[in-house]
């Protein structure tokens, strides 16, 4: 291998020489976003700082025939990322590929639990040997046991251009992408793409905030409480509309919500709510 990485697609999008633009600009844009989040988790960041994307740069070639990129690491002070640098990003790319791969199998059992409505829980066991070639992640009942929290920082961070990618695998324009490292191949194709389903849920716990309904959308149910100087989501349900008509753009009006998150990202932090009644503060104390 020639290269410290090699980017394949195949598909009627790559073939006989003449390369779909959208579909090349994808690729390209991806996978580029994805190194760059799989370095930054491996350097103990959630995204890659500005001075090490200065220092670290990309060296492509496209082999004429098909879309293959051929990747080098071009590290202008290679003392930034330290041990990883010295052989010139063999060890780098041997890493990164490993890495992506423990992410992308970690969405893959997560979202089996997901699939069938059962919570879980994600436990980090530091005893493992993290980078061997054998399967690191364990399921034992609820809990998913992983040995490094690299993984779960990488499944959250390349998520988003995982899943654009995988939202353009439809088995015919392009029909799977590798990610080749030289000791490994790690390929995105259409058994994956489960990972991308229908991941939100409403929570049954009700909650209380106090604010103001701002920018809706009242014919997509759609806006957002400002509450102590904080921006919250919010989707409602037909029912409810006209009174949330009425105190829309009012100050401390009482909303109950239940709380919505997306076990897409691995944790159960709110992404937003889905309120269930509105009412103005004096209504309440009247009562």
């Amino acid at each position: 291998m020639d290269s410290d990485l090699k980017i394949y697609a195949k598909g009627k999008a790559f073939e006989s020489g003449v390369y779909d633009l959208r579909s090349l600009e994808l690729l390209l844009s991806s996978y580029r976003s994805i190194l760059d989040r799989l370095i930054a988790v491996q350097l103990g960041h959630r995204q890659l700082p500005d001075k090490t994307k200065r220092q670290l740069n990309y060296d492509v070639k496209i082999n004429e025939g098909s879309i293959e990129f051929l990747v080098n690491f071009v590290l202008d002070h290679p003392e930034t990322i330290a041990v990883l640098a010295q052989d010139g990003g063999y060890q780098l790319s041997v890493i990164l590929t490993k890495l992506y791969r423990d992410a992308i199998s970690l969405r893959e059992v997560a979202s089996k639990f997901i699939e069938k409505g059962l919570a879980f829980n994600i436990k980090i066991n530091n005893s493992f040997n993290w980078g061997s070639r054998n399967t690191n992640i364990v399921v034992e009942d609820s809990e998913i046991i992983i040995p490094e929290p690299k993984i779960l920082f990488a499944a959250q961070a390349t998520k988003y251009f995982t899943d654009k990618v995988l939202g353009k695998i439809d088995g015919e324009n392009i029909e799977k992408v590798e990610l080749t490292s030289p000791e490994e191949t790690f390929i995105l194709d259409g058994t994956k793409r489960g990972i991308i389903g229908r991941d939100k849920q409403i929570l049954p716990a009700s909650l209380t905030i106090v604010g103001r309904l701002d920018m809706i959308a009242f014919s997509t149910h759609r806006g957002a409480i400002i509450s102590d100087s904080e921006r919250f989501p919010v989707t409602w349900d037909e029912r409810i509309r006209a009174k949330m008509q009425r105190i829309a753009d009012k100050e401390g009006i009482l909303f109950t919500v239940n709380p919505v998150i997306d076990h897409s990202r691995l944790n159960n932090d709110a992404i937003g709510f889905h309120v269930l009644d509105c009412k103005q503060q004096q209504e309440s104390m009247d009562l």
